[in-house]
């Protein structure tokens, strides 16, 4: 993705996904990691299924976040390289690593969209979730093909549109109207729709593009528990919250979650989100 900045970096130019700096990421990364990725790893077994590595693989994870995907990739691969442009995640993936004892995880901070290394330098690349808030998708795709070897494959991961999940289509609405005039959930979701995925892929260098449509839960005990969680380990909403300041924020959620109890219930939740997985070869 684009080059580290600092966590008060302005925001990104028009045009550009607002998610695309890593501060809304260093603000979630310890919540990330304890609420956000029981679930994620779901995602990321499939798409290691999907990728099917040779033994001994060199592996390449891109946007890796806390290491959802790199350390269930490291029980298999002689050697794992995670990156991101947000030096808390990277910082938690290493701590990850440490704590069970993974040695031959190389974490660093690095820009998605012109990768540190030679053409040919890995046997799979996974960017999971993270590809689709690059400010040029396009040449995401073609970084991953460029650094992957012949033969081999990558696996890319993306939302299908939140329309489809109605606890967050209630919680975009309720937002627009407790803050009117802001554009919160609005709009496609970046490579939400499986011909674009496709297309942005082969004109990126892949081959036999193959796509697969999967969904996983998150499940809460209350309406109250899925917004704290939400609130806590949302990239958009902690970029929201830090926007709005903290008193005002408070004021917007007290309202959003009656709301929401209005709408969803205030009993147990099940937040089913559905993802495409995208898997093409070089």
């Amino acid at each position: 993705m684009t080059q580290p900045a600092s966590p008060g970096s302005p925001a990104p130019g028009p045009g550009v996904h607002p998610l695309a700096q890593p501060l809304p990421w260093d603000l979630i990364a310890a919540d990330y990691e304890a609420e956000i990725v029981p679930v994620f790893s779901r995602y990321a077994a499939e798409a290691l299924e999907l990728a099917d590595l040779p033994p001994g693989a060199e592996v390449l994870d891109v946007a890796a976040g806390p290491g959802t995907l790199s350390l269930l990739a490291a029980r298999s691969a002689r050697r794992v390289v995670a990156v991101d442009f947000s030096p808390r995640m990277v910082e938690r993936l290493r701590q990850r690593a440490a704590a069970l004892g993974v040695t031959h995880i190389e974490a660093q901070v690095a820009d998605g969209q012109a990768l540190p290394w030679a053409a040919a330098s890995f046997d799979a690349a996974f960017s999971m979730f993270g590809l689709i808030f690059f400010p040029d998708p396009d040449r995401g795709f073609r970084e991953l093909v460029r650094v992957l070897r012949p033969g081999r494959r990558a696996v890319v991961s993306s939302w299908r549109p939140t329309s489809r999940v109605p606890v967050m289509r209630e919680i975009f609405l309720a937002l627009r109207e407790a803050l009117p005039g802001l554009q919160f959930g609005e709009g496609r979701e970046p490579l939400s729709e499986p011909d674009e995925v496709r297309d942005r892929m082969q004109a990126a260098g892949f081959k036999d593009v193959l796509l697969h449509e999967t969904a996983h839960a998150f499940d809460y005990p209350s309406i109250e528990a899925l917004w704290g969680s939400m609130s806590r380990a949302l990239a958009p909403l902690a970029l929201l919250r830090e926007k709005l300041g903290e008193e005002v924020w408070l004021e917007v959620a007290r309202t959003l979650l009656t709301r929401l109890g209005d709408r969803c219930g205030t009993g147990p939740q099940r937040v089913a989100m559905p993802a495409l997985l995208a898997r093409g070869a070089v």
